[in-house]
């Protein structure tokens, strides 16, 4: 079907957009984003091998595909996110999630002096504008912390690797479910070590957070990372990173319509520059 990559780009980034207004109603319930991090990939784990089971699909990895599914587990999954959290206690979490955003300029870099692809102008112009989209969303003046800054710029370095691994190394030929089991299953342990080592785990949470967590590890699981999947394989990397920004746009129009957030002009700006760039790279 023609469109079918960017369609389900389009509806992976929403509801990636749509987690963190969930997550906040497990926040409350004394979850944190490390627990609810480890909760996204581990509740799904059981269900995804479930699903293998009942298709009669088999479980088997042969050496290189089980090699690279534990580099783009722990580097271009579990890393990003370890990075990002890190990010968090030292500069503001709005901050840390734009500069994380960085991740389609490198892409588009990265694919044309890496691996020789050749990029338009229309979409090199779709990644500068989706980039500095995002920068209107935050005012990266009201912190100074270099670490902070570093940490977010790496988290987004390493994410970009996550969907550019996806896209060259033959994994998104694998089959979703299966490639979706190895990847939480890897993710869980990764994060659950950190979280010990940190002592950012915390399971005393209430039963509401709880089921949001299923709901998100849901969400999430069977939706957002199969169809990311689907739509790399379909659109390549670099179209990939420039639709996902779409999952801020999301976030900010949920965050006004449920939760009474303010949207200031800077983040209108942004929103509209975003979609201008999903656009250019749409057509």
């Amino acid at each position: 079907m023609k469109g079918k990559g960017k369609l389900c780009l389009l509806t992976s980034a929403f509801i990636y957009g749509l987690t963190p207004i969930l997550a906040k109603i497990t926040y409350d319930g004394g979850a944190n984003g490390i627990t609810l991090t480890f909760l996204r990939a581990a509740l799904s784990v059981p269900l995804l091998y479930a699903i293998l089971k009942a298709d009669g699909k088999s479980l088997y990895l042969t050496k290189t595909e089980l090699k690279r599914v534990i580099i783009l587990s722990v580097f271009g999954g579990a890393l990003p996110i370890v990075l990002l959290y890190m990010a968090y206690s030292y500069i503001p979490t709005g901050l840390a999630t734009t500069l994380h955003f960085i991740y389609p300029l490198v892409i588009v870099v990265a694919s044309a002096f890496i691996y020789h692809e050749k990029i338009s102008r229309a979409k090199l112009f779709s990644a500068v504008c989706v980039t500095v989209g995002i920068f209107l969303f935050v005012d990266i003046a009201s912190s100074a912390d270099q670490i902070g800054i570093i940490l977010a710029l790496l988290s987004g370095v390493f994410y970009s690797f996550y969907v550019i691994y996806i896209d060259r190394s033959g994994l998104d030929a694998m089959d979703y479910v299966k490639l979706t089991f190895y990847l939480m299953l890897t993710m869980s342990a990764t994060i659950l070590i950190f979280g010990v080592a940190v002592n950012e785990i915390n399971f005393d949470i209430t039963p509401q957070a709880w089921a949001y967590s299923a709901v998100i590890s849901l969400l999430v699981t069977l939706g957002a990372t199969p169809l990311f999947q689907v739509g790399v394989r379909e659109e390549g990397a670099s179209t990939a990173g420039v639709m996902s920004t779409f999952e801020p746009i999301t976030s900010v129009a949920l965050g006004a319509m449920f939760l009474g957030e303010a949207v200031g002009m800077a983040q209108l700006i942004g929103c509209a520059m975003i979609l201008t760039g999903v656009v250019t790279a749409q057509r």
